[in-house]
């Protein structure tokens, strides 16, 4: 499910909150301090999201994660020409990182939480039901 309101902008984003008539005080994305608030940013162009899908990336030494559009990014992961299994093994690793993401954003905004975007942060959510 989670998935799903990534792919379809349905998280509430301090954008999509805004659409729905909710006025929230602060104007720039809480991991970065730079853009508005959207779920492309926090997901996918942000300086948060870019570093943990470079580091990604490099770990798989398969160079998948690029553009800045979400559901583009997804579908991508079907299009690589690669084995089911691999293609597989990227959707879910898409899956959780976006999870990582949000869980991150929402630590900073909910819970005081530090910008510090390590591996060993990163380590420390706890992911639960995707």
């Amino acid at each position: 499910m989670f998935g799903l309101r990534v792919l379809i902008d349905r998280l509430p984003s301090k954008i999509n909150l805004e659409n729905r008539g909710f006025r929230l005080p602060y104007n720039l994305c809480p991991l970065c301090n730079k853009d508005a608030k959207s779920i492309q940013h926090i997901m996918l162009s942000g300086e948060v999201a870019q570093r943990l899908w470079v580091k990604c990336d490099k770990w798989t030494a398969l160079f998948l994660v690029t553009g800045n559009n979400i559901a583009g990014q997804f579908l991508s992961l079907y299009l690589t020409g690669l084995s089911p299994q691999i293609n597989r093994m990227w959707r879910e690793m898409w899956l959780a990182l976006t999870k990582v993401i949000w869980m991150y954003r929402n630590k900073v905004i909910f819970e005081g939480g530090q910008r510090d975007f390590s591996i060993g942060t990163v380590a420390s959510l706890k992911l639960g039901k995707i």
